[in-house]
């Protein structure tokens, strides 16, 4: 039998969304916080950068959907022996992980629904329903940019706990996520 088919690895949808998405985030983080030094001046380039990051947010959201779908119905394999306390704290991150991976592409489009500027997916104009509202435009901003170094330290940790159970506790872990022999 193959590792797919025994429990010990994630199912090969799973795997695919998993790495898929991983390396959206790290590019859209990247180039969240790179397009915020573009001067507003002239806005062509600016608004283009914007635009994309709109675009690859709202496809994160909606591989995040398909992936939480896909979960609630493939059960994840079973965690190798450790400690209860890493255990839950890997529950606690990938559950906290998810939130924000949902909850920020959410905050985003919200933001621009009422920054008064079009949003745009991938060029296809979606209809404007919100109205211009600065003052909520300002605070979903800056619950956004909060979210983002969230992701971020999530993300961290993530990579602590995975480059510690390849490199000390040796326990085949990565293989559940394709990374390595089960």
């Amino acid at each position: 039998m193959l590792p797919f088919e025994t429990g010990t690895r994630y199912t090969r949808v799973a795997i695919a969304l998993h790495w898929l998405i991983a390396l959206l985030v790290v590019i859209q983080v990247g180039w969240g916080f790179w397009m915020l030094g573009i001067p507003k001046q002239p806005p062509g380039f600016r608004a283009d950068a914007f635009n994309l990051h709109k675009s690859i947010g709202m496809t994160i959201f909606a591989l995040m959907a398909i992936r939480l779908a896909w979960r609630a119905v493939h059960r994840p394999p079973a965690l190798p022996p450790m400690a209860t306390w890493q255990a839950r704290l890997a529950h606690v991150n990938h559950g906290l992980l998810y939130a924000a991976l949902l909850l920020q592409p959410l905050v985003g489009y919200l933001g621009s629904e009422v920054s008064g500027y079009p949003v745009k997916y991938f060029g296809v104009m979606l209809p404007s329903w919100a109205g211009k509202h600065p003052e909520l435009k300002d605070f979903l901003s800056g619950v956004h940019l909060v979210i983002a170094w969230t992701i971020v330290v999530l993300v961290v940790l993530h990579l602590a706990g995975a480059i510690k159970h390849a490199v000390v506790d040796r326990d085949r872990l990565l293989a559940r996520m394709g990374v390595g022999r089960a």
